[in-house]
């Protein structure tokens, strides 16, 4: 078996989920992973004194055939069963292979609208409380041709990736926390237009530093929902589950409220109905720095480009529970700016101070969270 299986085994049980003896495990794992990752993890929790649940293995091409025309009732009764599995164990690690986004390119955008209205979000909301889970994604041949490199590349992307110093970036990272917990104002200075501002004052701060997601490292929040004003351009390709391809996204924003967005790449018509989902679409519900600095560039996965060390992500749509600011919406869109000098830069301030430029955070008790020389 080849060592590195094991080791992001380990990763997931130990250090992401903690698996303890007599825990409940659910390895929801994809066609696409190698037979022998998903031994290494159901080992790991053996060793770990886990039982494993009869995983859950995915087929996302089916996954999308079956979505076309879809009914309330019929998503109704796939969340209800979904649920069960979710309830029934204690921890869920989940293996994602990365999937040809235009695979779901032929749902019509309102059975994509209803699966996330009435599956995708009922089981995001009642299936997590209480549940240790963690998910990664497999760098899949598809998942190269994504970054652009060969699979053998792609694979020691991924791996680089997921192997971060979790307990230094858990030790790094606390300074920043207390700092944005201080903050009230925040302002974001970019190329092209972007100015913004918006408070984060009350918001709670989540370090996320490899429980919930590998690779992790961001540290987020959430604007206060009425006080985001000014542009607000991003630099790197959003794909988004339903294959819909951006690139160069753009708003006006005003009271918190996107007025205006235009794209450089992509449909427009489409952008704008992404918006019209409902009316949190148009309001923002996280906003986050990325601390990954061995993700080392953006590929159009936000599971990796919002960890990319130098970059930050807003969010339009619905807030997370652990950092609310009232925003409710069917969608939650993560789009990614990478600030590094190479990339066009970038300043951030909080509270008129400049905490980060190019990437870079200036403040000496930030030092920890640059790159490693």
């Amino acid at each position: 078996m080849d060592s590195r299986y094991e080791k992001l085994a380990q990763v997931l049980v130990r250090h992401s989920t903690k698996v303890r003896k007599g825990d409940r495990v659910l390895l929801m794992t994809d066609v696409s992973t190698p037979h022998d990752m998903n031994l290494a993890v159901i080992q790991a929790v053996r060793d770990a004194g886990g039982v494993c649940l009869e995983p859950y293995i995915m087929d996302q091409r089916l996954q999308a055939a079956a979505r076309i025309g879809c009914t309330a009732r019929q998503l109704r009764v796939d969340a209800a069963a979904q649920l069960v599995r979710y309830l029934g164990a204690a921890v869920r690690i989940a293996i994602r292979g990365y999937m040809n986004p235009l695979e779901i390119g032929d749902v019509p955008p309102e059975d994509s609208q209803r699966y996330s209205r009435e599956y995708l979000n009922i089981v995001m909301d009642e299936g997590v409380e209480g549940t240790r889970w963690v998910l990664t994604e497999w760098p899949t041949p598809g998942f190269a041709v994504l970054a652009n490199m060969s699979t053998t590349g792609a694979e020691q992307f991924f791996f680089e990736a997921v192997f971060a110093d979790y307990p230094a970036m858990t030790r790094a990272a606390q300074p920043l926390r207390h700092l944005m917990e201080r903050t009230k104002q925040v302002r974001i200075v970019g190329p092209k237009r972007t100015d913004l501002t918006f408070s984060i004052e009350g918001v709670p701060v989540v370090p996320c530093i490899g429980k919930k997601n590998i690779p992790d490292g961001e540290m987020y929040t959430a604007p206060v929902l009425n006080s985001v004003n000014g542009v607000i351009e991003f630099n790197t390709v959003s794909i988004t589950r339903e294959g819909e391809r951006f690139s160069g996204i753009g708003f006006e924003v005003k009271d918190g409220v996107i007025v205006r967005e235009w794209c450089e790449t992509g449909d427009s018509d489409r952008l704008s109905k992404r918006l019209d989902t409902d009316e949190g679409a148009r309001r923002f519900g996280e906003f986050s720095l990325g601390l990954n600095w061995d993700v080392t560039r953006t590929i159009g996965d936000t599971l990796f480009d919002e960890k990319v060390g130098g970059s930050f992500h807003l969010t339009p749509g619905r807030s997370y529970d652990d950092a609310p600011n009232g925003n409710s919406s069917a969608t939650h869109w993560d789009l990614v700016c990478d600030q590094r000098e190479g990339f066009g830069g970038g300043d951030i301030y909080f509270d008129g101070r400049l905490v980060r430029k190019n990437g870079l955070f200036v403040p000496k008790v930030l030092a920890n969270l640059n790159p490693r020389a």
